[in-house]
Order: C-alpha cells, then structure tokens, then sequence
C-alpha cells in the first residue's frame, strides 16, 4: 500500500500550538538585529557591546591553558548547576558586590536570559502579577507575558522605580509575587535605583513576600566609578541575575544566578529540562578570568572609559544636530534614553525614516506596558566608531527634517 504524502500547510499549524504562544508575538528584538544587520546600516539600536570592549587576546590565552591543562573536562558535560570553580568565581563577584553568598546558592546559566525564564517557569501561574517599572526592558517583558503573568506598571524616574507609588498600590490590595528590576543604568531609561528605594523596596519585600528579580548586566560600565551595592544586603528575598556578556563577552553564554538556597534546586531543575547544562568550554574560560584579580580592575576600568567616550560623543552631537531631543546626562551602561520634543514627530514615523536613510534605533513603544512611548526612543552609544557616529546622526537628522516635511 503506498502512502500519499500530504503536504502541511501553515493554517494546519494553529490548533497544535500552546496557548502561551499567543501571549506575546512581539518580534522587536529580532527585527532590531535584522536591522542592524543590513548591509550599509549604521545601528543606534541593539545593546551589543562594542567589539574592541572584548579581551581577545586575554581569552586566547586563557583558552590555550584551559586546553593545555583541561582539555578533556573542558569538552565534557557538566554539572546543570555549573562547574564548582565557575559558581565559586560568581560567588566571589556577588559577594564583592552584594551580602556574602555562599557557593550553595548559585547557580550557572546559559545568559542571564535564561535565568529569567527559569525564575518565571518556577515561579508563576498564570493570572499571578509581576510589577516592574514603566518602561522597562523588553526580553523581561515579552518573557513575564509569555507566562501568563499579569504585569503591575509601576512609574519610574532617574532614581528607578518610583517604591512609593509601589507601596500605595501595595497598602490598596495589590499583590505580587515578583518585583522584577534593573537597578544600574536602566535599560532602556539609564536609570539607577537610588539606596534609599533599594531599602525601601527591600522592606516591602519583606513586609508583603513577594520576591525581587535584580537584573544587573551593566553597573560595571559606571562611568564614575561608583556602584551602589545589590538589593540583598537589605533583604534575603532577592534573586540577581549575574551577565557577563557587557563586562566581558556575550558569545560564550555563560552567566550567573543568586538566590535564596531553598530555590537553587527547583530552578536547576527547570534548566534540567531545558538544555542540561551551560557550556562548558565557556565557564572554564571565565572562571580563570574572573579568578585573575590583576586583570579584572584593568579591564572594567577600560570599559568604563571606553564607554564614557562613546557616550559623551554621541550625546555632543546629537545636542549639535537634533536639539528637538532630550534625555539626561549619561551616568553608565549603553544607552540614550530621548524624548522627542516636537509634537509633529512620533518615534514610529521618525524609525520608519531612519530606515530609508540606513541607520536605525529603536522606538519606545516596545520597552513601555502602559505608558505613552510614542515620542520615546532608546539609541545606543556601544558599537560605532567616531566616523559612524557622526555619519548615523547626519542620517537621523536627515529622516527628522524629512518627518517634519512629510507633517507640512
């Protein structure tokens, strides 16, 4: 008997799928890399860190013992909590920065986007409600929906998350199980939470049980120096989420996750499920570094002004040639966080522009839950050099002077 084979079209396709894919549809972050990628584009979009921010030569070192040494480990599979040299390299640089951690209660992760998603599989049910400051970053959001979550706006300002109006819909009978915040250079508004919200913020932790998700991957681009230390030393109800990709390098996915000891074994177990385990090669590479404590300082302080430079520059020049936006003094991190001061101009219209004219950015629409972002938009400083700095902002200028005409 022979078999007719018949072809599966896509309209066959949407029965089979789980609810949960239609929580969220939003392409933003593929289609800002896409963008980026055209040839002749000059990107002011994704937060990639800028190429010549990376040790290559430090990890071709490092890379070259770690084969000459342990190479057969190093191709081996390993432990879904991390190797115990990567996790007690996290905890060093937890403690350092935070209250004391104990090995027991970290964990390794395949990026610090994947400790979000284990935080939400373990944590939330749907229906449940995670507050978050407004806006806030998209792979949070887009991963919070995809839950089932209920998502608390909370307003923020340039001292992060406003705790006070998170208390008042606290003491009027909003619950929370999760508070999720970025505390150091916002993305995408560049804000830092002031010590006074982190206590605060801490003690309502306490006082109401939910937990807070700090997410930290830039407060070692502090262009001052100075870094307020994590949320846990107020507070055991903290889980931080520890990237590496900004400080030292995004390809080899190796990150860290903090929290509370109880939790470690359920969320090993969800990444049990997911990928078994975080890449090997990659943590015996960044344990050695983070382990070299002559390197590190020397490095981050090389970020740091690499990263001051770029930002000062771009906010010169965009103050010279588009003084229709606003945003405030750039303090660290990757980002510009403007307000377009032309009613005429929406970001949308403004993006749309940008494209024909080969740079792009990204519109404030997608990083806001409730607030207006149509006259928002995030530009990156990270990747560009001097010469495509000043070509993408004379390109941006050109697509705002064609928005304003377009407007009559």
């Amino acid at each position: 008997m022979t078999h007719t084979r018949i072809p599966f079209g896509g309209e066959e396709l949407g029965p089979l799928l789980a609810r949960r894919t239609h929580r969220v549809r939003s392409d933003a972050i593929r289609d800002i890399l896409a963008a980026a990628a055209v040839p002749g584009m000059l990107s002011l979009a994704g937060g990639i860190p800028a190429p010549e921010s990376f040790p290559v030569e430090r990890i071709s070192e490092v890379t070259e013992r770690v084969m000459a040494r342990s190479g057969t480990s190093a191709l081996q599979y390993a432990p879904t909590e991390g190797l115990r040299p990567m996790r007690e390299a996290l905890a060093r640089y937890a403690s350092a920065t935070g209250a004391a951690v104990p090995v027991d209660r970290v964990m390794v992760t395949s990026g610090s986007q994947q400790g979000l998603d284990l935080v939400a599989q373990t944590l939330l049910d749907e229906g449940d409600t995670v507050a978050l400051d407004d806006p806030s970053y998209l792979g949070a959001v887009q991963v919070f929906q995809r839950a089932g979550a209920h998502l608390l706006a909370v307003p923020g300002d340039r001292n992060g998350i406003r705790t006070d109006i998170l208390e008042e819909r606290l003491a009027a009978g909003a619950r929370c199980k999760l508070v999720y915040v970025v505390p150091n250079f916002h993305n995408p508004t560049g804000a830092v939470l002031s010590a006074g919200r982190r206590a605060h913020l801490a003690a309502l932790a306490d006082r109401y049980g939910f937990l807070i998700v700090e997410d930290d991957p830039y407060a070692d681009l502090t262009f001052t120096g100075e870094r307020l230390p994590s949320v846990d030393v107020h507070s055991d109800r903290v889980i931080r989420l520890m990237s590496l990709s900004k400080m030292l390098c995004p390809g080899l996915r190796v990150a860290g996750l903090v929290a509370p000891a109880a939790l470690i074994p359920e969320l090993v177990a969800a990444k049990q499920c997911g990928d078994l385990q975080t890449n090997t090669f990659g943590q015996y590479v960044l344990a050695d570094l983070l382990g070299d404590e002559d390197f590190l300082p020397r490095h981050t302080e090389r970020l740091r002004g690499l990263y001051r430079g770029k930002a000062q520059a771009l906010a010169a020049l965009l103050r010279e040639r588009l003084p229709q936006l606003s945003f405030g003094e750039p303090r660290g991190g990757l980002f510009l966080w403007c307000a377009v001061d032309d009613a005429r101009v929406t970001a949308d219209a403004l993006y749309a522009k940008a494209l024909a004219e080969r740079v792009t950015f990204v519109p404030g629409a997608h990083f806001c839950v409730e607030r207006d972002g149509s006259h928002l938009l995030r530009l990156s400083y990270a990747t560009l050099d001097d010469a495509q700095r000043r070509e993408a902002v004379d390109r941006l200028s050109v697509a705002f002077d064609k928005v304003l005409a377009d407007a009559g």
